[in-house]
């Protein structure tokens, strides 16, 4: 062990209890990010004034102090309760004011289900990474299914109420149940099964369409739904398929990779049996578009025939026809012709214009004046020139006169020279005894400095 007896007063760096905390919390924030943990829920208290939740979890051989404040625990669906399994996500820390270990939790799910949510996320991003949910499009589903393959259990209600509505909306269609389990171990690959079972089928007898079903549940429940061989083999199956599984608020991975998802197995049923429901309608417009056009067809075939007699005429009368168009040419090239000469006269008389613009008297006219111009020209700018330089020889005159060192005397001003005749600017430049000479404008004073 280290003695630190020997440490002076100023060497030591001395901590409050708070500070000691705050930095120890402070450290545990920076080093760790944002961890989930699981445990089981102990000690639960909620306070009533500020909602917020002060429990522990722990497992068999540990315990951690958690709280989770009224902002983050609003959001959640559920209140936990001693002995619930629950997974958290939160920041450790230290609470200073009683130096207790805790995290401070943001996220709460309840352990088994949280466990699937975030498998079933992991697979669904998995398998939307490689494609496989852009495979299969709705459009693929034809508009008039005959024959359809159902994949759902023979003991549920899903299979009554799908061949109920298949029957009241569509009577024609061929509806194929292929009998599978859809809920607990061994059900995902009894699913597979049956659909193999149909695309074997398929070859001799072909399928419109493929409704995979089942009634509403848990997520465990529906957990087979969600198998990925299972997903990636619908993803690649030749027969468009319908996916109804569970009720309108339940999702599973099937829905994703078939061609369409309708909410229940009712609502898949509705969907494969729509075209032929309104198959009747159909029948019935393509009869009134047939009658339409055909009415259509005789009305334009009377039309042509009445124009055609209409065009019918006697040869006396297709000839004065064309003696009239022939008088109509006639009187057409009078005027055109009366038009053309009039323009080629007036092009002759632009062109005499342009010849007499192009005269050498007129050319020397023109010449005659511009030099008059600019010898005018030229005289105005020899006067403005003159009168500017003989305004600023007198400016510049007044300034000599100005900074003439006579005319600065005269408005009583002196100049002070030292024994040799140089000008003094300051009296650092004098000594005691020298004899110095000073200028006035009427005359010179010599002094003697004594002091």
């Amino acid at each position: 062990m280290e003695d630190y007896s020997n440490n002076t007063i100023q060497q030591r760096e001395i901590h409050t209890v708070t500070e000691l905390n705050q930095t120890a919390s402070d450290f545990l924030n920076e080093a760790f990010p944002p961890l989930w943990v699981a445990g089981e829920i102990s000690n639960f208290k909620e306070y009533g004034t500020s909602g917020h939740w002060y429990f522990s979890i722990k497992d068999s051989n540990s315990v951690l102090s958690c709280t989770m404040f009224r902002m983050q625990n609003s959001s959640l669906r559920f209140k936990p309760k001693e002995g619930d399994q629950v997974i958290m996500q939160g920041k450790l820390s230290i609470y200073a004011k009683s130096g207790r270990y805790q995290l401070i939790a943001s996220k709460m799910e309840l352990a088994g289900f949280g466990e699937l949510m975030r498998k079933y996320e992991l697979l669904k991003n998995k398998l939307n990474s490689e494609g496989l949910f852009e495979k299969k499009v709705m459009g693929d589903i034809p508009e008039i299914v005959n024959r359809v393959g159902v994949i759902t259990s023979q003991h549920g209600a899903a299979i009554k109420d799908v061949i109920s509505t298949i029957k009241r909306r569509s009577p024609h269609m061929d509806v194929v149940i292929s009998p599978c389990k859809v809920q607990g171990d061994g059900s995902a690959q009894s699913v597979l099964k049956s659909l193999k079972e149909i695309e074997l089928h398929n070859e001799k007898n072909k399928y419109d369409a493929v409704i995979i079903c089942r009634g509403g549940g848990s997520i465990e429940d529906l957990w087979c739904f969600n198998d990925e061989q299972l997903c990636r083999y619908i993803a690649d199956y030749p027969i468009p398929v319908v996916s109804g599984v569970g009720h309108e608020t339940d999702f599973t991975l099937t829905d994703f990779v078939s061609n369409l998802r309708a909410a229940t197995p009712t609502a898949a049923a509705e969907i494969v049996s729509e075209g032929a429901s309104n198959l009747n309608d159909y029948f019935l417009h393509l009869k009134d578009r047939l009658l339409r056009e055909t009415s259509n067809l005789v009305m334009g075939a009377q039309d042509n025939l009445n124009t055609l007699r209409r065009l019918l005429r006697s040869p006396r009368q297709r000839l004065e026809e064309q003696y009239q168009k022939l008088d109509a040419v006639t009187e057409r090239l009078i005027i055109n012709t009366k038009l053309s000469l009039n323009a080629k006269k007036s092009r002759q008389t632009i062109l005499e214009t342009r010849i007499n613009s192009l005269s050498p008297l007129l050319s020397i006219t023109n010449r005659k004046n511009q030099i008059i111009n600019l010898k005018k020209e030229i005289c105005e700018k020899q006067k403005t020139t003159i009168l500017n330089k003989q305004g600023l020889l007198k400016l510049i005159h007044e300034k000599l006169i100005a900074l003439n060192p006579s005319e600065i005397l005269n408005r009583g001003y002196s100049i002070t020279f030292d024994e040799n005749g140089n000008s003094i600017a300051s009296a650092k430049k004098i000594t005691h005894g020298d004899v110095i000479t000073t200028q006035l404008a009427d005359g010179k004073i010599k002094s003697k400095v004594t002091d």
